[in-house]
């Protein structure tokens, strides 16, 4: 009987123990998931917004500069983002800037790209990069067809 109560007691103990560490893990999945699925132009307007222009006009003007399918555009800024050396967060913020100079983005066109990571580095780019920037262009460009 010593050794039943035993287990069942130390069962208990160690789910009261290890219950906040898996409801963390949780939440922190659910935040995760949440942060990620949030669209380009909102967090396009966001930034706007945080920048100070007024909330309806951030949206306005981020609608504005994402004219096309929100999921083809999503797939580009992927493969920039898994190929490259820039990170999301830059690569919208030079979208916010393009958005608020009413500026077109083309994410299959070379030279576009070249200048947009040149203005995000701040620097002249490398061969390498120059090259994998040409296959992203040409892998974005296939999407569009």
């Amino acid at each position: 009987m010593k050794k039943h109560n035993f287990i069942s007691i130390t069962l208990i103990i160690s789910g009261l123990a290890l219950n906040p560490l898996i409801a963390n893990t949780v939440v922190n999945r659910v935040t995760y998931i949440q942060t990620t699925n949030q669209t380009i132009k909102s967090s396009i307007a966001s930034i706007l917004y945080n920048r100070g222009i007024d909330e309806d006009a951030a949206e306005e003007i981020a609608n504005n500069l994402l004219d096309e399918d929100e999921t083809l555009l999503a797939m580009m800024l992927q493969n920039l983002e898994k190929e490259c050396i820039v990170s999301r967060e830059e690569i919208l913020d030079y979208m916010s800037t393009a958005a608020l100079h009413r500026q077109n983005i083309h994410f299959d066109s070379y030279d576009h790209l070249i200048t947009m990571i040149s203005k995000i580095k701040q620097t002249s780019l490398e061969k390498h990069t120059l090259k994998l920037l040409k296959h992203i262009a040409e892998k974005n460009s296939l999407l569009v067809v």
